[in-house]
């Protein structure tokens, strides 16, 4: 018989364990005097000698080392492979592999006082199967070399793994710990607390492809690594200590597909004139998406949904981000009082979102939803209007300021929509804004705000635009509410090159576009306002344009009540009895002021300005109805004659 074969193998068995051989690492068999086989091994300059109760032959041998774990101590299939070293004591196991030969490894079974511990410097492959392993001295897992890891987690199994909160060892930090990289797949479920500092570690990447994990909590950090890559599977995070982090990656997270759920109670912690923050997810480089799923709700005080030191580019998937905490202040290093405030999407870069759907809701004191400390980017150059499908991001924001109008402090303790301490660029997509609380801002740019074929719907409590320098609308329909603040607020100029623009400032002191010394500049599109007070357009504006109270009229002063427009009506501009642009507008105003420009006026013809009810047989409508062009007037009444 020939008994030369590698992939040829006996198993012996002895008290319950099995262990598989190749004939190849058999030296020398013999029978003792109590009727066992006694085994000599010899292989990788080392030899062993094991004895066993019976053996038979296999052929096709796996090498595949399994351990299972009962209470305190652990059974094991196939402990004298020739290429590792099996050592246990109780429940705690300690594999070593040597030479280059991947290690597959299975660990089933449960213990409460158990750990695995791994050591080999190639590619190992660790399968659990119904896994429940809890350690009382440090991890409940760990790869002591930097080799690569493929975690897989059985078809339909359930693993539990669990630390404690003192180590013996500090050399490791989590509750499953690789020095080296780990690929996570299968279709079985992983639960994992970090009860020491984090829940899963890596000294260098983590790549989850499938299964189902759940960080139950961590006293750190859920998932830490340099670089995270979610490609399937799903991950979900509960998080309640103060500064606690989710997914922390050094260098970068990058999310392809898969579902990523979490919710988090963990508030801020002050130390030493710093603030750190409970965060769900947290890279201190870049984030990127482009497909999967983002759920994500943070509870705790200013806690934030997705945090990043760098940039942050989204081109696809669905993100839905919850902060439901307060904001508040701290005093720095310097003793000055500084604000910390609650924010679903936070870049220290520039943030660059090109397609997906994003659903923000901030409900604190000074919550926010996208705030970038760079250029902000919408949509991408040269698109034409696209679909919700491809770009729709929506963010409501509930709470209030922080702290009363005071300039500077005043503007970082508000509640904002979106917000950039630079430029924001918006290219396509439609954004859809409401903001509730004093100081809630639709849109703030501290420099510039450009927006070309895109749909921007605010619907706020302060300002629905606001910029430091400038407003640049060219071919973007626009829809602006304010009822305490300006409908479009712009501290430098505001140009209008073409496009629909429409604002409605519903507070008696406020207009509707409200710029810095009257510079208005309308050269082409729609515009329609109205507002409490006067607006005043520039001279070199081309499109021809009006500015009006409705209160005075060709005839004197009005008599009466003061309502010029009722609530929920249509304010049209007639040629006639043809309506050639209508607003929608919610709110009744006296003493209302009326600003219109078009394409579609006449130089010197003469038009009529009406409310009632809505325009029939109109051509197009668009912002949801909110503008209507063409159709005929019904039902109407006519407040002023103007000739533009």
């Amino acid at each position: 018989m020939l008994l030369a074969s590698a992939q040829e193998g006996i198993v012996f068995f002895h008290e319950g364990s099995r262990s598989a051989i190749p004939i190849s690492s058999i030296e020398r068999m013999s029978v003792n005097q109590y009727r066992q086989i006694d085994i000599s091994l010899e292989g990788q300059g080392r030899r062993v000698g094991i004895s066993a109760d019976s053996a038979h032959f296999h052929s096709l041998l796996p090498d595949t080392l399994v351990i299972e774990y009962i209470g305190d101590n652990v059974r094991t299939a196939n402990p004298h492979l020739s290429f590792i070293q099996v050592e246990s004591n109780g429940a705690d196991v300690s594999v070593s592999a040597l030479g280059k030969r991947p290690l597959v490894c299975v660990a089933k079974g449960h213990s409460s006082n158990g750990r695995l511990i791994i050591d080999c410097d190639t590619t190992c492959t660790l399968v659990l199967n119904d896994l429940q392993l809890t350690s009382r001295r440090g991890s409940a897992i760990c790869f002591t070399q930097k080799q690569k890891v493929e975690l897989v987690l059985a078809y339909n199994t359930t693993n539990t793994l669990a630390d404690v909160e003192d180590y013996a060892d500090e050399t490791t930090n989590a509750c499953l710990y690789a020095k080296g990289s780990i690929d996570i797949s299968g279709r079985g479920t992983l639960n994992v607390v970090g009860n020491y500092k984090h829940a899963i570690a890596s000294g260098k990447n983590i790549t989850v492809e499938g299964g189902n994990i759940h960080i139950t909590d961590a006293v750190k950090d859920g998932v830490r690594c340099d670089k995270l890559k979610m490609k399937g599977g799903t991950i979900d995070i509960h998080l309640t200590h103060p500064a606690s982090k989710g997914i922390k990656a050094k260098e970068s997270i990058h999310i392809t597909g898969g579902i990523i759920t979490g919710n988090a109670l963990g508030d801020v912690s002050i130390e030493d004139g710093g603030v750190s923050y409970c965060a769900l997810l947290k890279s201190d480089g870049t984030f990127q998406m482009t497909g999967g799923s983002l759920q994500l709700r943070n509870n705790g005080i200013s806690g934030r949904c997705i945090s990043v030191d760098s940039s942050v580019t989204i081109k696809g998937g669905t993100l839905q981000l919850e902060t439901h905490g307060d904001g508040g202040s701290y005093l720095t290093t310097a003793g000055e009082q500084d604000y910390y405030t609650p924010k679903c999407i936070t870049a220290d870069g520039s943030i660059r979102i090109e397609r997906g759907r994003i659903e923000c809701l901030a409900t604190g004191a000074g919550g926010k939803g996208i705030d970038c400390s760079d250029t902000l980017f919408i949509g991408r150059k040269g698109d034409g209007f696209i679909s919700e499908d491809s770009l729709l991001i929506s963010i409501e924001t509930r709470g209030s300021a922080l702290v009363d109008n005071v300039e500077e402090d005043y503007r970082r303790g508000c509640p904002k929509a979106i917000k950039s301490d630079v430029d924001i660029n918006i290219f396509s997509g439609t954004l859809r804004l409401m903001t509730h609380g004093q100081g809630g801002e639709g849109i703030e740019a501290n420099a510039s705000l450009r927006a070309y074929n895109a749909t921007i719907i605010a619907d706020c409590f302060d300002d629905g635009i606001n910029t430091g320098q400038r407003c640049y609308i060219d071919g973007a329909h626009v829809f602006c509410r304010s009822i305490n603040n300006d409908g479009i607020d712009s501290n430098g100029k505001m140009s209008v090159v073409d496009g629909i623009v429409a604002a409605i400032s519903e507070h008696e002191q406020n207009e509707s576009f409200d710029t810095q010394g009257g510079r208005l500049y309308i050269y082409g599109g729609h515009i329609v306002g109205i507002g409490r007070n006067a607006v005043e357009i520039s001279e070199l504006a081309t499109t021809p344009n009006y500015s009006t109270s409705l209160t005075v009229t060709p005839w004197g002063q009005r008599n009466g009540d003061g309502i010029m427009l009722k609530a929920n009506q249509y304010m049209s501009i007639c040629r006639g009895s043809d309506a050639i642009i209508t607003m929608r507008h919610e709110a009744a105003f006296s003493d209302a002021f009326v600003t219109v420009a078009s394409t579609l006026f006449q130089n010197g013809e003469s038009l009529t300005i009406s409310d009632g009810e809505r325009p029939e047989d109109v051509d197009v409508e668009w912002l949801d109805g909110r503008i209507i062009v063409g159709g005929k007037v019904r039902h109407t009444e006519y407040l002023l004659n103007f000739t533009p």
